[in-house]
């Protein structure tokens, strides 16, 4: 079985070793042994350390992630996914507005962007999505 160091998964991934050791603690992960002061896992923790981070940038949390990782429980709840998705569209699209909004002010030959037609049509995108969002929650 191959093995890492759990300063050989900081240096291979990022993850700071606190938060290696943090989702050790939750059960999201588990070492196998010690080489001498150091914990080591197996090659495959990397796998399940990236679908943490997934998990997590997806919005989910340490006790759904964990639900998710096991294999003894039934398959993921694909209406939670489907939902999560769906989430994720939307602030993709918000996060679109923003980013034209944006980059339309920087650029714009108005002196005051409140007085430009181009402004106020974005504006309006925005103002849309905000109350139908604020209308379905």
């Amino acid at each position: 079985m191959k093995e890492i160091t759990i300063s050989q998964l900081v240096s291979e991934t990022g993850i700071n070793s606190s938060a290696i050791r943090y989702y050790e603690k939750e059960g999201l992960i588990h070492s196998i042994g010690r080489k001498g002061l150091q914990r080591v896992f197996s090659i495959q923790v990397m796998e399940q350390l990236a679908l943490i981070m997934l998990a997590k940038q997806a919005g989910f949390s340490i006790a759904e992630i964990e639900t998710m990782l096991q294999k003894s429980q039934s398959p993921i709840d694909k209406t939670k996914l489907k939902q999560r998705a769906s989430q994720i569209d939307q602030q993709i699209k918000e996060m679109q507005i923003l980013s034209k909004m944006l980059h339309h002010v920087a650029h714009c030959s108005f002196e005051n962007s409140l007085d430009c037609p181009k402004f106020q049509r974005i504006l309006a995108k925005v103002k849309k999505s905000f109350l139908s969002k604020s209308h379905s929650s």
